[in-house]
């Protein structure tokens, strides 16, 4: 019994951690393609227009990742409830 509660406080720190660096991913990769935005020097409607879709993306990116990060803490938290 001592085992498997070992391990469920293992898979538990890795499931925290794993989150965390999700969240920080994310935000990184928001500020690089943010940077590469301002760093950008066509000013054509359709560069904008592609600019605006890929930094859409990332944001959603980032919303999904984060949202993950959020779930698997609750769970890993309810999780220590029982």
């Amino acid at each position: 019994m001592n085992t498997l509660n070992n391990l469920n406080t293992v898979i538990a720190q890795l499931q925290q951690n794993a989150a965390r660096i999700g969240i920080t991913i994310a935000g990184l990769l928001v500020a690089i393609y943010a940077v590469k935005i301002m760093l950008d020097q066509d000013t054509s409607p359709a560069a904008r227009a592609e600019r605006w879709s890929h930094l859409k993306r990332v944001f959603l990116c980032a919303a999904i990742i984060a949202a993950a990060g959020a779930f698997v803490q609750l769970a890993t938290s309810l999780g220590q409830m029982l």
